[in-house]
């Protein structure tokens, strides 16, 4: 009787310290591999999102020769334009090309760019500008009145379709649309691949100087009031006398170099 009392109570404890190591086992960390491969699948999924994001933000850099709409039936913008030209005036009725890289006879786009916009009796226009200094008065009063002037439909480029080309594209919103400077200053985005660090961002500063200048003299914007400001208040070393009109056609060789 004695030893069977005494092994119904050992089994009792037994029971009694099993049934708590499993409370404790409830209790237990994640094993390390769990956790790592918890880690592991957050960090695959960022991964994924992110690069979709960036790849869907420069997609026209990468696959669309940087193409883009600044006023629809009116004004298209892009980065060099190659063996896609033809297919663009067709597409977008173009008349004018304006080219703010520069080039000349030597670079095998430029004469194509040429030869392509003369077959097809499109105007093109030469105005090469730095991507990475402030632009001059003369270079800014020519880009307003070719702006004036051209016919349209027009193609703006420059090389890559960042930053020369949001200057003339926020310009072109701004004495054609009457949008303020600090609205046209969004054509400058990243969209495009524009990173205003290491010289572009001094493209920015005619725009902010005369938003500037309006908002000390109380004033509004007006496309007349824009080309006055440019003409006679921009902090700039050439003089202040109007620049000839722009005309059609590649410019001559020894001008046509300066900027890539």
């Amino acid at each position: 009787m004695a030893s069977t009392l005494l092994a119904n109570r050992t089994t009792a404890i037994q029971r009694r310290d099993l049934e708590s190591a499993r409370g404790r086992d409830r209790t237990l960390p994640v094993p390390r591999t769990r956790r790592r491969r918890a880690i592991l699948r957050v960090v695959l999924v960022l991964t994924v999102v992110l690069a979709g994001s960036t790849g869907w933000v420069l997609r026209r850099p990468w696959l669309q020769g940087n193409l883009g709409i600044v006023d629809p039936g009116l004004v298209v913008r892009s980065a060099q334009p190659t063996t896609a030209l033809p297919g663009w005036i067709r597409e977008y009725h173009l008349r004018s090309i304006l080219n703010l890289r520069g080039g000349g006879p030597s670079d095998w786009w430029y004469g194509a760019e040429v030869k392509a916009a003369r077959d097809a009796g499109v105007a093109f226009y030469d105005l090469p500008l730095a991507a990475t200094r402030r632009p001059g008065r003369a270079e800014l009063l020519s880009l307003i009145d070719t702006l004036q002037s051209c016919p349209y439909p027009l193609l703006i480029h420059c090389k890559s379709g960042a930053d020369r080309t949001g200057l003339a594209s926020a310009i072109y919103r701004m004495v054609r649309r009457g949008v303020p400077p600090e609205e046209a200053e969004d054509s400058f985005t990243i969209e495009h691949l524009h990173v205003p660090i290491g010289g572009p961002e001094h493209l920015h500063e005619p725009l902010r100087e005369y938003a500037a200048w309006l908002a000390e003299k109380g004033l509004s914007h007006t496309p007349e009031r824009f080309r006055d400001w440019v003409k006679n208040d921009y902090a700039s070393p050439d003089g202040h006398n109007d620049p000839p009109p722009l005309a059609t056609g590649p410019r001559h060789r020894r001008s046509a170099l300066s900027y890539r």
